[in-house]
Formats: structure tokens, C-alpha cells, sequence
């Protein structure tokens, strides 16, 4: 192993991920190994069980028949049932009152069994077995018999086969244990590994970005696990960020190319009425100048209303909003200006409807609406105001019968000192539709653009909240 896997697998050892997956793995193994004892130990005890039933079963046999048959029938059954072959041997023992031996396969009576019937786990040395076997000593299950004319009698049951059972299942589950074992540390190894990949990525992502790099986005896997949704929201997160960084960008190099033609006029102006002071048209410069002053002050205006309705600080002015009162209102301020260009101007709204809202934004946002179609509809046009209701929302119709709008362009149009090449030669800086769409949002409420063959189609449609 080189220095820098041993390095690795130390920096893996120290990561929260790692220690983790250990620390579960761990209880996980502690778990299993005492199920595997508590496994062995039932197991262990329900053989132990069946050799004690076998030996008290096999001591009332013997009982019966010296109630019926006498001593001499325990002797001739000793020797009809002493084994010699396999393991597991059952060994007999049938002693007189003096403790001298009568039948069977041991040489002599253990001292250390105890005659009350019971059964006990005694030392048997092979060197005590008649024709002793192979591996025949060990600690034997014993019960003793006692019977009236002073003869004893001992039935011991071998457990070699017994043993090597226990010892071959004692192994079998150790290895089970062990492989477990070494599945689960690799299992923890692997989640803290899978675990460490969607960090090290974010971690990648944090340093590309803080180096300036707004485009690079966290790597997600096939598995759609939750760490691939948290980096998906992350990724949507660092879209909307870049958009935002991208549209501010843009507006700030539209903010200095529209107000470098009025700056540039409001330079030239004053130089020359200082060159020239005797000029007899310097009224109409300064009015010139004023003028364009005036436009620049609104520029900056629009921009903070459009920052105010695109804060939370806009909802501190909610209130029950009478939005017919406001359509009809903005409808009869803009007829002037329908009627200079010889527009119809069809006003359909229904009355009593309320919303829940900002007053001031709600009356901009039609305004600029209707300030759009009146600027963009030819002389002799026709404009439609429509305010309706129903069960799920509350909507502002403006259709006009101008050039209309390119439907790739609805998107743009809303964008902060967008102007379509169509637009150019009108005046406005290009934050009208910018603002609408802020308090749109603002109010939860969907700005639509649509095609009125001719002209275009705005709905701002507010919807009703759900009870």
C-alpha cells in the first residue's frame, strides 16, 4: 500500500460519513452475533433436553422390568444392549450392595455421582470402558437407579457425536457471523463512500463558484436518492442565482447604454450655452435639459419600484383592494390618449370584485398594461378592457389590434430594458411590462401573453386562495 492510499484511507476513517456507517455497522454485527449466541444456545439446550428425556425414559424401562422380571432380567437386558460401534454410546452399569460390579460396560462406579435419581454430568475416563473406544472419555450425562435389594445401577449416555455436532454447528455459524461481518463493514465502507461522492461534488461545485465559474453544477447520480433530489434543488437554486446574476448584468449595461444618450445630450447642452452665453434659445435648451433629466428620474424610479415589488417589504401596504373601482379609473385616465389617436377604446368590467393586494402596484400594473396597447395600436384601432370573475380567479384582459407580439418573444418582454427592434423608435425604457410581471409574482397571480390575431392578448389573472 503507498503513501497516498494509506493517506486516503486514513482522511476516509476521519469523515463523519465513515464513522458513521461504522458505528452502525458495529451495532449491526453486535446485533447479529447475539442472535447467533442466542441461536447456539437453544439449539445447544433442546439437545441437551432430549438426551436427558432418552435417559429418564430409558430408566423407567429399566424400573418396569425389575418390577416384573427381577435383577436377573436388568443383567441379561445390560447385556443384550451394550454398544460397541459408533458414537454416542448409551453405557450401563449394574453393581450390588457392595459396590462390586454385575453387569455392563463400565469398570466401576464414579465416585462423584450422587444415587438420588437425578440427572448429572460426570467425568467418565475411557480407561474406565470396557473395550473403550476411540475418544471415548468426557463429561457424561448420568442417572442412577437404586433398587430395594441394594443394587445400584447407572446408565451414562456418550456425546462424541453429540460434540462434534455442536463443534460443526459451532463453526458453520461462526463463518455465517464472519462473513456477515465482513459483508456489513463493506456495506458501511460503501454508503460512507457513496456519501463522501455527493459531498466532494457539492464541494467541487462551492469552489468552481467562489471562483467565479456560475455555470457549473453539482454532478448527480442515476439512483435519484435523496442526496440527488438535495443536489437538484441546489442546481435549481444556482440556475435561478446565475439568471438573476445574468439579468443583472444585462440591466446594468442597459441601465448605462439608455442613459448615455440623454447624459451625452445634457453634456453637449450645457457646453454650448457656456460657449455661447449670448444664445437667444437657451430657454429651450435648459427645457431640453430638464426634460431629459426628467426621463432619467423616471428610469431610476421604475428600477425601485420594480425592487420594492419584487421585495416582501410591498406587502406591508395589503389590503382589500376594490380592483373594479381601479380598472375603471385607469380605463378613464387612458381615453384621452385613445381618443388623440382615434382608438376604440371598449371597457367591459364587472362590478364589486375585490382581491387581497397592494393597491398602488395593482394600479401601475394595469396602467402600464393599457399604457402599452394605447402606444402600440395604430390610428383607428380598437383596445378591449375585460375584468371577469369566477370560481378560481379574478382576471384583467387588455386585447389591443396593434402589430402584436412574436410568440419566442413572450418570455423577453418582461425583462428589464428589453425592447423589440418594432419598439425602438417609441419612447419608454423598457421596465413597463418588467414591473407588471413583479407584482404579478408579488400577488401569486400569472402574467399571459397571447395572440389576438391582430395585435396582442395581456391576462393578469389573480387567483382566488383555496378554502
Amino acid at each position: 500500500m503507498d503513501i497516498r492510499s494509506s493517506s486516503r484511507i486514513k482522511s476516509l476513517l476521519h469523515t463523519t460519513a465513515i464513522r458513521l456507517s461504522l458505528k452502525y455497522s458495529l451495532i449491526y454485527i453486535f446485533i447479529f452475533g447475539i442472535i447467533f449466541l442466542f441461536l447456539y444456545w437453544f439449539i445447544n439446550s433442546f439437545v441437551q433436553a432430549q438426551i436427558k428425556a432418552s435417559l429418564t425414559q430409558e430408566s423407567k424401562k429399566i424400573e418396569s422390568i425389575y418390577h416384573v422380571k427381577g435383577i436377573g432380567a436388568i443383567k441379561e437386558y445390560i447385556t443384550t444392549h451394550r454398544q460397541y460401534s459408533g458414537e454416542d454410546h448409551r453405557f450401563y452399569l449394574l453393581i450390588d450392595k457392595n459396590g462390586k460390579p454385575q453387569a455392563g460396560d463400565l469398570k466401576k462406579w464414579p465416585s462423584e455421582i450422587k444415587t438420588n435419581g437425578s440427572i448429572t454430568n460426570v467425568w467418565i475416563p475411557k480407561k474406565e470402558i470396557v473395550d473403550a473406544i476411540k475418544d471415548g472419555d468426557g463429561y457424561w450425562p448420568v442417572i442412577t437407579i437404586n433398587f430395594k435389594n441394594g443394587y445400584k445401577m447407572l446408565i451414562a449416555q456418550g456425546i462424541r457425536g453429540t460434540e462434534d455436532l455442536r463443534e460443526t454447528m459451532f463453526a458453520i455459524m461462526a463463518l455465517i457471523f464472519g462473513i456477515i461481518v465482513v459483508l456489513i463493514i463493506a456495506l458501511g465502507f460503501s454508503l460512507g463512500k457513496n456519501v463522501l461522492w455527493h459531498i466532494e461534488n457539492i464541494n467541487k461545485a462551492y469552489n468552481a463558484i467562489m471562483n467565479g465559474n456560475l455555470s457549473i453544477r453539482i454532478k448527480t447520480s442515476s439512483k435519484n436518492d435523496e442526496f440527488d433530489m438535495i443536489a437538484n434543488q441546489i442546481n435549481e437554486m444556482l440556475d435561478k442565482i446565475e439568471q438573476l446574476v445574468t439579468e443583472a448584468k444585462q440591466a446594468t449595461n442597459n441601465i448605462a447604454h439608455d442613459l448615455r444618450k440623454p447624459l451625452n445630450r445634457l453634456r453637449n447642452r450645457l457646453e454650448i450655452s457656456i460657449i455661447d452665453k449670448n444664445r437667444h434659445d437657451c430657454n429651450k435648451i435648459l427645457e431640453k435639459t430638464v426634460a431629459d433629466i426628467d426621463d432619467i428620474i423616471k428610469t431610476f424610479n421604475a428600477i425601485l419600484e420594480i425592487a420594492q415589488a419584487e421585495s416582501a417589504a410591498a406587502k406591508k401596504a395589503w389590503n382589500n383592494v376594490n380592483i373594479s373601482g381601479i380598472t375603471s379609473e385607469v380605463a378613464g385616465l387612458y381615453r384621452p390618449l385613445a381618443e388623440d389617436k382615434s382608438i376604440e377604446l371598449n371597457v367591459n368590467i364587472a362590478d364589486k370584485i375585490t382581491i387581497e393586494g397592494n393597491e398602488r402596484l395593482i394600479t401601475q400594473s394595469i396602467g402600464n398594461i393599457l399604457d402599452n396597447a394605447i402606444k402600440y395600436t395604430p390610428k383607428n384601432g380598437t383596445i378591449d378592457v375585460c375584468l371577469k370573475e369566477n370560481e378560481k380567479s379574478i382576471e384583467v384582459l387588455v386585447s389591443d389590434s396593434g402589430p402584436g407580439v412574436n410568440e419566442k418573444d413572450y418570455s423577453r418582454i418582461t425583462k428589464r430594458f428589453v425592447r423589440l427592434d418594432s419598439s425602438r423608435h417609441t419612447p419608454g425604457n423598457g421596465l413597463g411590462l418588467s414591473l407588471v410581471e413583479a407584482a404579478a409574482k408579488l400577488h401569486n397571480a400569472d402574467l399571459v401573453f397571447a395572440d389576438n390575431r391582430p395585435g396582442l392578448s395581456v391576462r393578469l389573472i389573480f387567483k382566488k386562495p383555496s378554502i
